[in-house]
């Protein structure tokens, strides 16, 4: 399989379509949640993309756009502001919406694969 190639500008071009392992593209620094993020697709408007990530230690978080991610690999406990506390633990998702505030603490090698939906440009990543 040739190198993962992401999509940045939303290319519909077939020869632009982004595939491989989620762990097998580019990583830029995540320091904001301790790890490492690659970002695999950017809509041309920038209201969609698609990452995966590395995170560690803890944070708190006001959803500023909508965010579906899959646990790929170790898990992470989550507190609902006004909802449930939980973990999830590989193979498990979520789907947190706009305004949703959370608190995350994230086990050892925490990795995830997440898409995320704004109405605006994206800026969380």
């Amino acid at each position: 399989m040739p190198p993962s190639v992401p999509n940045l500008t939303g290319s519909p071009n077939p020869a632009n379509t982004p595939y491989g392992p989620h762990t097998s593209f580019p990583k830029d620094d995540f320091p904001q949640y301790g790890g490492k993020i690659s970002i695999i697709y950017r809509s041309p408007d920038q209201k969609i993309v698609a990452a995966s990530a590395t995170e560690s230690g803890s944070t708190s978080l006001t959803y500023p756009c909508d965010e579906f991610f899959y646990v790929t690999k170790g898990w992470t406990d989550v507190q609902i502001d006004g909802g449930d506390s939980f973990r999830l633990n590989t193979g498990d998702c979520i789907y947190l919406t706009k305004g949703t505030k959370a608190d995350f603490v994230f086990g050892p090698g925490f990795t995830n694969a997440a898409v995320f939906l704004d109405t605006e440009k994206v800026t969380l990543v």
